[in-house]
C-alpha cells in the first residue's frame, strides 16, 4: 500500500537515517523474535522504537513536526 511512496521519496527518507536505508520485514522479524523469546524475560513496559536511529539523532524535528516537507 505504501510502495509508490516508498519509491518516490527514497531519497528524502534515506538521507535522514543513520542506518542509511529504510526498514526491512527483517528488521522487524528479528526484535519480535527477541521479545518473544527467553532473553527478554526481563523486559517490561518499554515502547520500541524502529526508526533506525532517527529520534535519537533529531531527524524527526528537523523535518518540520511532520511528513509535510518528505
Amino acid at each position: 500500500m505504501t510502495n509508490f511512496g516508498l519509491e518516490k521519496y527514497a531519497d528524502a527518507l534515506t538521507s535522514g537515517q543513520p542506518t542509511g536505508r529504510i526498514g526491512k520485514p527483517s528488521d522487524f522479524g528479528g526484535l519480535v523474535l527477541f521479545l518473544s523469546s527467553k532473553a527478554s524475560a526481563h523486559i517490561t513496559g518499554n515502547a520500541v522504537e524502529m526508526d533506525g536511529g532517527a529520534t535519537l539523532t533529531g531527524w524527526r524535528g528537523k523535518v518540520g513536526g511532520g511528513d509535510s516537507k518528505l
